[in-house]
């Protein structure tokens, strides 16, 4: 029997978030079966470098010189330079070398000629979008997929059996809670927790800067080494590193001058005084590690090992504590701050199994030491129950890294709380919104926001609900457009400057003038036909075509007026049309707009969203940025307690630039065993630090059901509110007036 095609978007899923053997394993099939009997899988603890080698045939004598690495690895080029020095510290003469990862490499055929040139070795990618186009190229890449990757998607089946309402995970635990309540505090009381964050990035990344050695950073560098320890953090922050590196050289700026900018080479450094600062902070961080590694290895219980080997033990004691955070960052914080009500049971029930995980790595660098593991435990358990002064600053040194991660999204738990927030999403996209994306057409692919919004959205198995009254607002901003070219530019267009083109008021007349310089389009009407026949713009057939472009291209389904009604009451619909005609110009446009934020309401109970899904909100939103109309909807959201407008900001917040499960991990892996495990935490703020600590207490104290109910409640203020009202609003409003003009 026929194993049943591959969802490749739940595939995706799969691989954003699998570990690194099941992903060899999976990867090791997957290429037996395409590239057949020539491929030999040699993974293992002793493989030499390779994963995986091509041999020429069943009697040939000569050495493959063609070889596989399988890995998920964020830094492929890494990786891949890793690889090569390994095959040739165990003598291969390589040829090819053939990197299959679970990562998505952008542009890789230029990676492929970029690192074929530096290592002078043919390197092919096999990259996420390979594997996803080739995971259903027949029965045993299929089975490959079952049998190791289907696993990792097993978080999202709880949503689709959720009619009844159970405990699950995000309320036992406190991390989806508290990460909640801190966005939120963070926007309704204007704390700026990002900025605070990205101002200790900066100040975390400037550490080593010394002008008198000639040592600076520019803006570049500063992002680059932020991006290289924790990748995905240049998605929360990165925009902003330019506004807050301002801020932090201002005298008056955040906590008075924190950094100096040299004009000279527009480079940064730290000033002379907290140089000092940090250079004791170093001096303090290495005494404290190296006076608990001498208070282990002077313990009576390892005085018949080597000192070698003691010290060994020290440092997989050491490892262990830092894997706890890793695991249990948030509990083991509260635990080590004495916050009230904190319990240790969490310590004892999965000691054994933190041990065990280091004890695992060490093995995988040559050193075994599992015979020793009960010593270990007894150390562990000493450095949290009875831990000395000098184990106690280490271990609140990883606690005050971990939170600081944490506020960056850096929490697996987190992440899938809103994979989960977002698996059944169905939103109706407003007019806005698709007339952005029309305007991106010729844009570079990386600008095409709106367009990479929709497209990320499909992939996740979100529905985009395109709307009758919507696909009308979008014709008629055509036709007004239209309009306006024909009767106000078209016989000056000869005499228009640049200046005079970017003053137009239509945003689409804009988007023509940048497509006829750039050479997508010489004229018109060959622009406007991008989108429907020119000449059936004012006919029915014209508003067809455009339905059936914006569905295939925008991947999204159609609700007629019909469908909307059939959730709705036309005398409501109706009376909510007259209030917020005033800003609508007319009835038509005024009775759709009615129509949709009825129906959103509809829908939302039709499908039972406030049962069915107890902690992750409600599932069908307005995706807009409109705003006005709110001040016209106050009663209904009253009356249904919750508003009806998404912001696509949260989408992109939290959903699109959120770091994968596996990048949280590798950082993780990275980032505790170094240096910077230790010293990264000293540039968190202690107001935050201590907030996030009281609101572990504060979810401590209530029950489930009231956890349950406030989580939701928090995701769904996350979805509607604006991420920056002061700098969003004035430009929306002229953006939605634009869009509606007539």
């Amino acid at each position: 029997m026929a194993l049943e095609e591959v969802n490749t978007k739940l595939a995706q899923v799969a691989l954003d978030n699998c570990e690194g053997f099941p992903f060899e394993q999976f990867a090791n099939e997957l290429i037996g079966a395409i590239d057949g009997p020539g491929f030999v899988p040699v993974g293992g603890t002793s493989d030499g470098g390779a994963d995986g080698a091509r041999v020429e045939g069943l009697y040939t004598k000569d050495r493959p010189k063609v070889f596989y690495q399988m890995s998920v690895t964020a830094n492929h080029r890494q990786k891949i330079k890793q690889t090569l020095d390994r095959l040739e510290e165990f003598g291969r003469a390589v040829k090819t070398i053939i990197y299959v990862t679970s990562q998505t490499i952008g542009t890789f055929d230029k990676e492929e000629e970029d690192l074929t040139d530096k290592h002078d070795v043919f390197v092919r990618i096999r990259d996420a979008k390979w594997l996803l186009s080739k995971i259903n190229y027949n029965e045993a890449t299929k089975k490959a997929y079952y049998t190791h990757l289907h696993r990792f998607t097993d978080f999202l089946k709880d949503l689709s059996k959720s009619s009844q309402l159970k405990t699950s995970e995000n309320i036992t635990h406190p991390s989806v809670y508290v990460f909640l309540q801190q966005q939120v505090e963070n926007r309704e009381k204007d704390k700026h927790l990002v900025k605070t964050v990205a101002d200790s990035l900066i100040l975390w990344s400037l550490n080593d800067t010394d002008p008198d050695q000639d040592k600076f950073m520019t803006l570049l560098e500063i992002n680059q080494k932020i991006a290289e320890n924790i990748p995905w953090a240049k998605n929360i922050v990165g925009g902003m590193l330019s506004d807050r590196l301002r801020e932090l050289v201002k005298k008056n700026g955040v906590g008075g001058k924190q950094v100096n900018y040299h004009k000279k080479g527009d480079k940064y450094c730290l000033p002379y005084d907290t140089r000092k600062i940090i250079a004791n902070e170093k001096a303090i961080d290495e005494g404290v590690k190296i006076d608990v590694i001498t208070e282990i290895s002077s313990q009576d219980e390892l005085s018949k090992l080597s000192i070698e080997d003691r010290k060994i033990i020290a440092n997989i004691a050491i490892r262990t504590s830092q894997l706890f955070f890793e695991k249990e960052g948030l509990k083991c914080s509260s635990y080590l701050n004495g916050s009230e009500g904190s319990e240790s049971s969490f310590i004892e029930n999965t000691v054994f199994d933190r041990v065990s995980d280091a004890l695992d790595e060490y093995e995988a660098q040559g050193m075994d030491f599992h015979a020793q593991r009960d010593m270990v435990v007894n150390i562990v358990r000493s450095m949290f129950y009875q831990s000395t002064e000098n184990q106690r600053a280490l271990l609140n040194k990883f606690s005050r890294t971990y939170v600081l991660l944490f506020t960056l999204q850096a929490e697996p738990r987190v992440v899938e709380y809103f994979q989960k927030a977002t698996a059944n999403f169905r939103l109706v996209v407003g007019t806005d919104m698709i007339v952005r994306a029309l305007t991106e057409r010729f844009l570079s692919k990386e600008n095409q926001m709106t367009r990479n919004l929709f497209k990320m959205s499909n992939e996740a198995g979100i529905e985009l609900m395109l709307t009758e009254p919507v696909l009308d607002g979008v014709i008629k901003h055509l036709i007004v457009t239209d309009n306006e070219y024909k009767n106000h530019i078209l016989k000056r267009e000869s005499h228009l400057t640049e200046d005079l083109i970017r003053e137009s008021e239509q945003i689409l007349i804009r988007t023509y003038y940048h497509a006829k310089r750039e050479g997508y389009s010489n004229s018109w009407q060959s622009f406007m036909s991008g989108f429907l026949t020119y000449n059936e713009l004012h006919t029915s057939l014209g508003k067809e075509e455009l339905r059936a472009y914006i569905i295939h291209q925008f991947g999204m389904s159609f609700y007629s007026n019909d469908d909307l009604r059939s959730v709705t009451n036309d005398g409501e619909v109706n009376e909510l049309a007259e209030e917020i005609l005033p800003i609508k110009r007319n009835h038509q446009l005024a009775e759709g707009v009615a129509l949709i934020i009825k129906a959103v309401y509809g829908y939302r109970n039709k499908w039972k969203e406030i049962s069915t899904y107890p902690e992750y909100g409600y599932q069908t939103w307005w995706l807009t940025q409109e705003s006005r109309v709110q001040r016209y909807t106050g009663d209904l959201e009253k009356k249904n307690a919750a508003k009806c407008i998404m912001r696509p900001e949260f989408l992109l917040n939290f959903f699109s630039l959120a770091p994968s499960v596996r990048d949280i991990r590798e950082s993780y892996k990275s980032i505790f065993p170094s240096v910077m495990g230790i010293q990264m935490g000293n540039r968190l703020p202690d107001k935050l630090f201590h907030k996030v600590l009281e609101q572990v207490d504060i979810w401590k104290e209530q029950e489930d059901g009231r956890v349950a109910a406030k989580t939701r409640m928090l995701c769904d203020k996350l979805k509607a509110e604006h991420f920056d009202e002061d700098v969003n609003e004035a430009s929306i409003d002229k953006f939605i007036r634009e869009v509606e003009s007539s």
